[in-house]
């Protein structure tokens, strides 16, 4: 369904009966990257999806797009659906985003979990900032194939592609469901250089999903996070960046067994 919020429509989805669970997609992503995710939550969970300006079939108005920008859309999108409270879990840039509508509106946050999703403590690897540049010409070529392509092979284990050739191709898919356009405009937020976010002043309750092989965030940068986070919680996952297409399993079962300890 569309919902007006902060100035756009904003495309969301919400399944299941129980506390909110709003799940944040990454960038290249939409709603519809959570199919490993929604039919497995929503049994215990209101499950809340929705695609980020610019992705899917969110608006993608022009004008400078930023972490900030987004968490306010998330913080209106909450309040057009009489959201008070909610967990949130961020993959990638929805990390970020989720992390950045804690620091702004801890009231509505409950828990936050922070999926493979770096937190700005250290600036991107010179491999992360020479993809970023190649994907930005391929969607300045409008070919949402090879955007897709690329974007999907970084987010596995090097050996995924051959192991998994069907969840690989789904995955594709989903990335290609996108407008160069909106994905061009959300990919300039990550571009858009941002001071470290002050990690000492959350105070809900955080889990860290980090994968063992992924090229975005290391097993290092997610330790970092943990230490910056007063009582934070770190899960190792053997995967790459999309720990939960991966590894759903055992991606679900660390969430689900964190919510259920979160009061």
């Amino acid at each position: 369904m569309k919902v007006k919020a902060n100035e756009i429509s904003i495309n969301c989805e919400i399944k299941g009966k129980g506390d909110n669970l709003v799940l944040i997609h990454g960038a290249g992503d939409n709603l519809n990257m959570w199919y490993h995710q929604v039919p497995v939550f929503s049994k215990r969970y209101r499950v809340i999806t929705y695609d980020v300006r610019g992705s899917g079939k969110s608006d993608s108005p022009e004008g400078e797009y930023s972490i900030s920008l987004f968490a306010r859309d998330a913080y209106e999108l909450m309040k057009a659906l009489k959201v008070s409270q909610a967990y949130f879990l961020g993959y990638s840039m929805g990390g970020r985003i989720a992390l950045q509508l804690a620091l702004d509106h801890p009231e509505m946050v409950k828990a936050l979990i922070l999926a493979n999703s770096s937190v700005g403590l250290t600036p991107p690897t010179p491999e992360a900032i020479e993809r970023r540049k190649m994907i930005i010409g391929l969607l300045e070529k409008k070919d949402m194939k090879s955007f897709a392509e690329m974007m999907t092979v970084a987010a596995f284990s090097p050996d995924f592609k051959t192991r998994n050739p069907a969840e690989f191709d789904r995955y594709m898919k989903v990335k290609m469901q996108n407008k160069p356009e909106g994905i061009t405009r959300l990919m300039g937020a990550l571009a858009t250089p941002s001071p470290p976010p002050d990690l000492s002043k959350i105070k809900c309750p955080v889990l860290i999903i980090v994968g063992e092989h992924d090229s975005y965030m290391s097993v290092e940068q997610g330790k970092l996070a943990q230490q910056a986070i007063a009582g934070s919680e770190l899960v190792i996952l053997p995967t790459g960046h999309a720990a939960a297409i991966e590894a759903p399993d055992k991606f679900n079962a660390a969430v689900l067994d964190f919510l259920s300890r979160v009061k």
